[in-house]
């Protein structure tokens, strides 16, 4: 026999059988009574108490939205790129409405369809990048969280064909039109947000460092003497010296307030992005990213190296297929340097 009572915000279920009682809590008074069900049938099969108190219940009513928003809220904080997880999830949670359905009943054409309607209006890049993000939380759900679920469905769904990695060079003229539009001169002292996100996206021409990195470098981590500058945490997870060139410590030098403690540049990476775009599309330049400094600074280091291990250790690339992306040599560069 079941008795079921409600405790504030859960639901106390307690099954008497056979002069055994076993009894669990739960969020919905749906979920104690499927429990009492087979909590009932488990003591009638003689099974352990123990037993019948790890019995997984569906948690009806808890959507895929659902459980993509707590995971936003619980896991996402913790990680890096947290912010870019939580933005996500939480866009997917409210846009899509497959997600709506209880996320025990989402199925692989689910996904499916999910990654089809996706790619209407993203690359196959970020619907990758996206469907890995739903796949993780469908396996931290499963593996840590009482759902009832058994499978994840992203693993039966086929990942969108990438695009040909971009091969975008950055010419003399294209970054002057940038910060001018950014109304930098290239010499003077930034005063401004957009004055300083041409400081950046020259820095990046000459360092190779990405946007993240920059921003988040600080004048302490710069050294002067030894010439190079200290990443504490990249992308990869690993710190890394960056080289600084005459034309890296020129460009810094212009600084003449460096509190140790200041960001090298001030400027919030949302309002970062938007000036950036505004300033490309204001140039005619729609085709340039931020990230394509980076494919420049490694294509106009590689001939003064002697080796592609050394550009990997600037450029921070633990794989050299991953480096081959960046760094794309014109055909024309390549020629001349057979007849020298």
């Amino acid at each position: 026999m079941a008795t079921i009572q409600k405790r504030k915000n859960s639901w106390r279920v307690q099954v008497r059988r056979r002069g055994r009682a076993v009894s669990a809590t739960f969020d919905t008074k749906t979920e104690a009574e499927i429990w009492a069900i087979k909590a009932e049938g488990k003591i009638l099969e003689g099974v352990s108490p123990a037993t019948i108190l790890n019995i997984r219940v569906p948690q009806v009513g808890k959507t895929a939205a659902d459980i993509f928003k707590r995971y936003a809220d619980e896991v996402s904080p913790n990680k890096r790129g947290g912010r870019w997880e939580q933005i996500r999830l939480k866009g997917m949670a409210n846009r899509f409405p497959v997600f709506d359905q209880p996320i025990v009943a989402i199925t692989g054409p689910d996904i499916a369809e999910w990654r089809d309607t996706r790619l209407l209006s993203v690359s196959a890049s970020s619907v990758n990048r996206e469907l890995s993000l739903i796949s993780t939380v469908f396996t931290h759900a499963m593996k840590e969280w009482r759902l009832g679920l058994t499978s994840n469905p992203c693993t039966l769904v086929a990942k969108p064909r990438k695009a040909r990695p971009r091969r975008q060079r950055i010419s003399i003229a294209e970054r002057e039109q940038i910060i001018d539009q950014l109304e930098w001169d290239g010499k003077s002292e930034p005063k401004k947000s957009g004055q300083w996100v041409a400081f950046a996206f020259y820095l990046a021409l000459e360092t190779a460092m990405r946007k993240g990195e920059i921003l988040s470098l600080r004048w302490s981590d710069i050294d002067f003497i030894a010439r190079h500058a200290h990443l504490d945490m990249t992308k990869n997870g690993d710190e890394r010296f960056v080289p600084l060139s005459k034309a890296a410590m020129k460009l810094l030098k212009i600084v003449k307030h460096r509190s140790a403690s200041a960001p090298v540049v001030p400027v919030q990476t949302g309002n970062f992005d938007k000036l950036f775009r505004a300033a490309r599309r204001d140039a005619g330049l729609l085709h340039i990213h931020f990230h394509d400094s980076r494919r420049e600074a490694a294509s106009t280091m590689a001939p003064k190296l002697s080796n592609v291990l050394e550009l990997a250790a600037i450029t921070g690339h633990k794989s050299l297929a991953m480096l081959q992306i960046y760094y794309k040599p014109r055909a024309a560069d390549l020629a001349a340097r057979l007849d020298a």
